[in-house]
């Protein structure tokens, strides 16, 4: 369904009733809603957050929000919405309590205004007999009591209820946390300062002639920010000498205006076209022409990409609607190309392209240029950078691999909530598998990316299917949610065996084939034993040997074949190091956090090297389990390390990869990614790829750790890529379960050569 997602169900409503039954006279303290809005008028409301009163404004155009007198009456309603609020990383907007007359409705009408366009809507069904109708955008749902949904107000909609008694809804709007800064008022003048005549001129003043140059001016004066004035900071923490936010323009009423007047200016003779932006810098500029576009007698569409997809609603990248019509994306500036990068393939995605680009200032970076020729996009812009005495000019960039999307496919019904890693992508070279979280552990076609065979578990909740297949002489083992270990025939499907003995897994086997074994995590809802490091039979799954941790296991084991060792991490903020055919303990070793992935081993050196959710990198020595030595990052770390040579490569939340030396013991190098590293790096014919949250795919050279390559993916990549050698194709798993077959270009090794 488009405009409806159930978000939450089982929510216990019985004490919020017994909150709303107590307080029954609070129904009639405010009854303007069902007096002035005719299609409400068989509710009642209890106001518990409300905008604040300003007789300027219409009220779907005010933004701010106040808590009421009454609101004191409710505090098990207002911590109920603002802890999943904060859960879903929002602002609590405006919010009530309403209750529907038996056997009525509440009509068809239509939420428009900036205070919506900015907000999503939510219903708690606290009390409905029947279950509450509500239909939006042509769909419909039966809302059931304890049921938690999101639901798209901007499309017509109307509700019925169809028992003998009242319904009650918890209604409130949640505002996302990057939208805070966009969601203000206008500043209310004085009245005083409303009946005076605006002052003329000096004679010596030489007003703007044009929206051109009241836009240059006010560039030059307002936005071009300097780094001897004041400390500016580039997304890697380093130091700016300048930089040019534009936000400072588009927040002045007339100087945005004449921004969409330039617009139009230059892209009037393109009509038609719909016109999109990526947030949240160009999000001003893209509501300025939209309603200029209304007042030209021109109207056209308009949308949203977001940066990172929603983890609630409907999930979604797009923010509005798309149309047939041409896309002209519109943003404040273009240098890298980056972003509108991350735009083509959010579109491409969606059956669309970008046929131009308007910017305000384009800085005609090399990267930039080499954007536009590598995607065929014409860009029209009203201002160059060197128009300000200003320069990216560098010397020109080493040539990067590029990649194509050979294939793709996407399970159905991902999980937007878990943006982590799931179940890394394993291929035999005729088929590639993975699990996904509807609970569909796929074997797809390396060729064309049909399904060959799927294999369905059940279980409560959404995770399902974490745990990353291994693979072994015909055999694919996998454990999952529903708290067995299967293992299938990779050629059918067919399941051969499965180990029962656990609640959950999300850990991912380890085979030791030598030893007949594989090791695996499990998770169980015993109290005090929660979890377990096992040994099975790899030709039965019969348990060979078992070791029980307090808290959860999610990690995953490592095994080291020469010396028999298995290491695994657990919720106990431990990692164990034991022998691999007895289960017998050789060392534990204590951390700060816990560590949910697994180890590697560095054979070298007889090390294991972990990272931990303390932020830290441990390197343990495997004879002693005592810390060899280790280094602080600045966030949790959730990846597998990578072991090549002298080098550890692994990724921190902090957004950076981190490549240790590990003969000197000290930090050699940090990639910045742009956006935290869940996916693992692997070494794949002869480079380092991982993936990040921005959804870019980065090659990296194992003996300068230089970036030779990037690819755009249109969500986070929080799993370790693969490589088939028989196709030449690399994997790509997002968290969405959507998985693309990439083929790397030729062309840059051509390049190198010239270099």
């Amino acid at each position: 369904m488009n405009y409806f997602k159930l978000i939450r169900s089982g929510v216990d409503v019985a004490p919020l009733l017994a909150e709303i039954d107590s307080n029954e006279q609070a129904w009639l303290i405010d009854t303007s809603r069902q007096e002035k809005i005719r299609v409400q008028r068989d509710t009642n409301t209890i106001f518990l957050s409300s905008a604040v009163p300003r007789p300027d404004l219409p009220v779907n155009e005010n933004q701010e929000c106040r808590l009421t007198p009454v609101a004191q009456s409710f505090p098990k309603a207002l911590a109920f919405m603002t802890e999943f609020a904060q859960e879903m990383h929002c602002h609590l907007s405006r919010a009530t309590i309403v209750r529907l007359k038996p056997q009525t409705q509440v009509f068809r009408h239509i939420d428009q205004g900036s205070y919506y366009f900015l907000r999503d809507r939510f219903h708690l069904v606290l009390r409905s007999a029947t279950g509450s109708v509500l239909m939006s955008g042509g769909e419909t749902v039966r809302m059931k009591e304890g049921e938690l949904w999101w639901f798209d107000n901007k499309q017509y909609h109307e509700a019925y209820n169809e028992s003998d008694q009242w319904r009650i809804h918890y209604i409130f709007d949640l505002l996302p946390e990057e939208y805070r800064d966009v969601a203000v008022n206008a500043i209310l003048l004085p009245a005083t300062a409303a009946v005076k005549s605006p002052k003329p001129a000096p004679p010596s003043a030489s007003p703007a002639s044009s929206p051109r140059d009241l836009i240059a001016s006010a560039i030059r004066e307002r936005a071009i920010l300097r780094g001897e004035k004041q400390r500016l900071i580039s997304p890697s923490g380093n130091n700016y000498d300048w930089l040019i936010d534009l936000r400072r323009v588009f927040m002045d009423a007339r100087l945005l205006d004449a921004a969409a007047e330039l617009f139009w200016q230059e892209c009037a003779g393109m009509l038609p076209f719909q016109v999109g932006a990526l947030e949240t810098a160009a999000i001003p500029l893209l509501s300025a022409i939209l309603l200029k576009s209304l007042g030209r007698g021109t109207p056209v569409n308009g949308f949203l990409i977001r940066k990172e997809r929603k983890t609630y609603g409907a999930g979604g990248s797009i923010e509005g609607s798309l149309t047939p019509e041409p896309i002209v994306m519109v943003d404040d500036l273009l240098n890298s190309g980056r972003s509108m990068e991350k735009a083509r393939v959010v579109l491409e995605q969606s059956g669309q392209a970008i046929s131009s680009v308007f910017v305000l200032i384009d800085y005609e970076s090399a990267e930039g240029r080499l954007w536009r020729a590598r995607r065929a996009i014409p860009v029209r812009a009203a201002f160059r950078l060197d128009e300000f005495g200003l320069s990216v000019e560098k010397a020109a960039p080493r040539p990067l691999a590029t990649f194509e999307n050979r294939w793709r496919f996407a399970s159905p019904d991902p999980n937007f909530f878990h943006r982590v890693p799931k179940s890394f992508p394993a291929t035999d070279g005729k088929r590639v598998y993975f699990g996904s979280d509807s609970g569909i552990f796929w074997c797809l076609d390396a060729r064309d990316g049909t399904p060959v065979w799927k294999f369905t578990v059940h279980s409560k909740g959404h995770k399902n299917l974490w745990s990353s297949p291994a693979l072994r002489e015909g055999k694919v083992y996998f454990g999952s949610y529903d708290g067995n270990v299967y293992c299938l025939d990779a050629e059918t499907g067919c399941e051969l065996w499965r180990f029962i003995g656990a609640d959950w897994v999300g850990s991912s086997p380890a085979l030791a084939p030598e030893l007949g074994m594989l090791f695996i995590g499990l998770e169980f809802a015993v109290e005090g034993k929660r979890g377990s490091i096992a040994a099975l039979r790899m030709d039965s799954g019969e348990k060979v040997w078992e070791h029980m941790t307090k808290r959860y296991t999610h990690a995953s084991p490592a095994y080291w074949p020469e010396r028999q060792l298995v290491a695994c991490g657990s919720n106990d903020n431990e990692m164990w190091l034991f022998d691999a055919s007895t289960g017998g303990v050789k060392w534990r070793f204590e951390t700060k956090g816990s560590i949910r992935h697994a180890p590697a081993f560095d054979v070298q050196r007889g090390h294991v090297v972990t990272g931990c959710a303390d932020g830290c990198i441990y390197v343990i020595d495997v004879e002693t389990g005592r810390e060899v030595w280790s280094l602080k990052t600045d966030n949790t770390i959730y990846t597998v390390p990578l072991v090549v040579d002298d080098k550890a490569y692994v990724g921190s939340t902090d957004k950076y990869l981190y490549v240790l030396d590990l003969a000197r013991r000290v930090l050699k190098r940090k990639i910045f990614a742009a956006s935290k590293v869940f996916g693992p790096p692997r070494l794949l014919e002869g480079r380092i790829y991982f993936g990040a949250c921005n959804g870019i795919v980065y090659e990296i050279d194992r003996v300068t750790d230089e970036i030779t390559g990037t690819h755009q993916l249109p969500d986070a990549v929080t799993n370790a890529l693969t490589y088939n050698v028989e196709t030449g194709d690399f994997y790509a798993l997002t968290y969405l379960n959507e998985l693309f077959a990439l083929k790397r270009s030729k062309d840059i090794d051509k390049a190198d050569q010239k270099i």
